[in-house]
């Protein structure tokens, strides 16, 4: 019979895990330990091999974490609006997570600089996460072209891929600044020159 984890140690994982999620957001996975994140989270140091196998496991975690707060589900029909509305409010809301975007970039970003010789699990899981965001946009693209909303023949999925591209460069930028503005013009040039 599987042992259920107590109020305490269900409390103390989301502590891990959520104390992970910044830091490797802040300082990256290299420059993020084991030790960092039990003292972040108030954990005894012992405890955090109760809830992740390793450092990585629990990198997969604020991969998986990210990805579902980038807000994808801003781009589905079903969220009402037309294509071109629902795009245009997906990237405001991507260059506007929070005020930590300008000195901490985009955690897929920053983790695809320095992850791939190190681990091809997490590799494999920040390039999925890309995947499902250029999907998600591909697929608006194709409905806002359907809508005559958008113009152009190049295949949806490049433009999607391009933008999600531009986007990444614009966060490392606002990164390297700690200035958001060049979010601020990813934005404006892809929603009045690139998505027309």
């Amino acid at each position: 019979m599987p042992r259920t984890k107590s109020p305490a140690s269900a409390g103390t994982r989301q502590r891990l895990s959520d104390a992970a999620l910044d830091l490797f957001h802040l300082r990256g996975y290299n420059g993020t330990s084991v030790q960092d994140i039990v003292a972040a989270a108030g954990a005894p140091k012992g405890t955090f091999y109760n809830h992740f196998a390793s450092k990585e496991d629990l990198a997969l975690d604020s991969v998986a974490r990210y990805s579902a707060a980038m807000g994808l589900e801003m781009l589905d029909e079903k969220q009402g609006g037309t294509p071109l509305e629902r795009i245009t409010g997906h990237l405001g809301y991507i260059t506007g997570l929070g005020d930590t975007m300008g000195d901490r970039g985009c955690l897929l970003g920053n983790f695809a600089t320095e992850i791939p010789a190190h681990s091809d699990v997490l590799r494999n899981a920040v390039d999925a996460g890309f995947g499902r965001w250029v999907a998600a946009l591909a697929t608006a693209i194709e409905q806002a072209r359907a809508a005559g909303e958008l113009h152009g023949d190049e295949p949806a999925t490049d433009l999607a891929g391009f933008v999600v591209s531009s986007y990444e460069g614009a966060a490392a930028r606002a990164k390297a600044s700690g200035d958001p503005a060049a979010l601020r013009e990813f934005f404006t040039i892809t929603t009045t020159r690139i998505l027309t």
